[in-house]
C-alpha cells in the first residue's frame, strides 16, 4: 500500500522533470539572433590622405580625385591663398571579391605612379552564434614609382624610384557617431630621399571620425613617426565630409600637400606652427561593373 503512494506521488514530479527536459531542448533549438557587422565605419575609402577600412562593395569601381592647393601663407594674394598653386592625383580602384580591393593612381609632385591593395582580414561584428571581432582590421599595400628627375642630376637604376608602404588597418565604429582607426604603417625606400641611409620608417597613423548628421562628418588624421626625417613634420589633417548619392566630397585643410603615400607619411615639409596649410578636397564615385544579381 505505500508502495502505491511512494509511486503516485512520484510520477508527477517525473513529468515536471520531463517538462524541465522538454523546455530545455526547445531552448536549445531556438535560432541565434543574426550576425550584425558594422556598416559605414567610415563614410569613404580615405580619411583625408590615409586609407579607412572601407572598400567598395564585389563588383564596384570607385574613382578618386584629389586636390591640394598650394599653401596658404605663400604669398597668399598673389597665389589666391594656393589655388594657382595646386597637386593633384586620380585613382581607380576595383573590388573582385568583398573582401579584396585593387587599383592604381597617379599623383603629381614627384609625378609618382602606385598600384595598392586591401584585403579584409576581420570584420567587426556583434551577435549570431561563433567569433564575434571588436575591430575590422585590412591589410593594406601600396607601391609607388616617382618619376621625376633625381635631385642629384645622377643616372640611377629603375629601383631606386620603388618605395613600399605595408599598414595594418584597425578600425572600430564605437556607436553611430564615433569611428576610430589605428594603422600600424611601414614605409620602405629603395634609395632615401635625403641621403642619409634611413630606409626603413615606422609609424602609426591615427584617425577619427565624428558623424554630425545623416550625410555629414568631421574627420582627422595624423601620423606619428618613429625616427623622423630631418626637416619633415608630422602630418596632421582635418576634414568635412559630406555624403551626395553616389558621390562623397571631403574638404579639408592639411600641412601635407602631396597625395602620394610614402610623401605624405614621411616627408611632409609644412608645419601648423608655421601656418604651412593647403586647402585641399578629395571626390569620389562608384561605379557597377556587376549587378548584384550576376555576383552570386
Amino acid at each position: 500500500m505505500r508502495s502505491r503512494f511512494l509511486l503516485l506521488f512520484l510520477l508527477p514530479l517525473s513529468s515536471i522533470w520531463a517538462q524541465d527536459d522538454l523546455l530545455a531542448d526547445l531552448a536549445s533549438m531556438e535560432p541565434f539572433p543574426a550576425k550584425q557587422f558594422a556598416f559605414a565605419t567610415f563614410k569613404g575609402t580615405k580619411v583625408v590622405n590615409g586609407a579607412t577600412v572601407e572598400m567598395p562593395g564585389a563588383g564596384v569601381g570607385q574613382f578618386v580625385i584629389g586636390h591640394r592647393f598650394g599653401a596658404i601663407n605663400d604669398r597668399p594674394l598673389f597665389n589666391l591663398f594656393g589655388i594657382d598653386v595646386a597637386q593633384i592625383r586620380f585613382e581607380y580602384s576595383y573590388s573582385p571579391l568583398p573582401w579584396l580591393n585593387v587599383g592604381m593612381g597617379r599623383s603629381s609632385g614627384s609625378k609618382t605612379y602606385d598600384a595598392f591593395s586591401k584585403v579584409r582580414l576581420l570584420r567587426q561584428s556583434k551577435g549570431g552564434k561563433g567569433f564575434n571581432s571588436p575591430f575590422t582590421v585590412v591589410w593594406y599595400a601600396s607601391n609607388t614609382v616617382a618619376t621625376s628627375p633625381f635631385i642629384d642630376g645622377l643616372e640611377h637604376p629603375f629601383s631606386d624610384r620603388l618605395t613600399y608602404v605595408q599598414q595594418v588597418i584597425i578600425a572600430r565604429k564605437i556607436n553611430e557617431r564615433i569611428s576610430l582607426q589605428a594603422s600600424p604603417t611601414q614605409v620602405y625606400y629603395n634609395l632615401d630621399p635625403f641621403g642619409n641611409k634611413a630606409k626603413n620608417q615606422l609609424g602609426l597613423g591615427l584617425s577619427g571620425r565624428l558623424k554630425l548628421g545623416q550625410r555629414s562628418a568631421l574627420t582627422a588624421e595624423t601620423m606619428l613617426r618613429q625616427t623622423p626625417f630631418e626637416d619633415t613634420f608630422m602630418p596632421l589633417s582635418v576634414g568635412f565630409d559630406v555624403e551626395t548619392g553616389g558621390h562623397v566630397f571631403q574638404f579639408h585643410v592639411t600641412n601635407a600637400q602631396s597625395l602620394a603615400d610614402p610623401e605624405w607619411m614621411m616627408q611632409t615639409p609644412g608645419s601648423w606652427s608655421r601656418a604651412d596649410l593647403y586647402l585641399g578636397f578629395n571626390i569620389s564615385r562608384v561605379f557597377t561593373h556587376r549587378s548584384p544579381r550576376a555576383r552570386r
